[in-house]
């Protein structure tokens, strides 16, 4: 069986919508104000982990040391 041209059906152009300058700075805008809503939440829920009171008994004793004896050094000749 072969396929005439009568068998074939048209093929429909499909309109294609041009991008403009309003459509890219409209969606470029969209793109940013999330992005930066993202980064702010981001920011915000980090610096709300950190706890205030981090350096009280709970700190890693070498956090609270101090140095009392100053290092040794000794001259290099070259």
């Amino acid at each position: 069986m072969a396929i005439g041209l009568e068998d074939a059906s048209a093929v429909q152009g499909q309109l294609v919508r041009r991008v403009t300058l309003g459509w890219f700075l409209k969606r470029s805008l969209i793109g940013i104000a999330i992005l930066l809503v993202a980064m702010g939440g981001l920011a915000w829920l980090t610096y709300a982990s950190i706890d205030p009171d981090g350096d009280g008994d709970l700190a890693p004793k070498a956090a609270n040391a101090t140095r009392e004896v100053p290092a040794r050094t000794s001259p290099i000749e070259l």
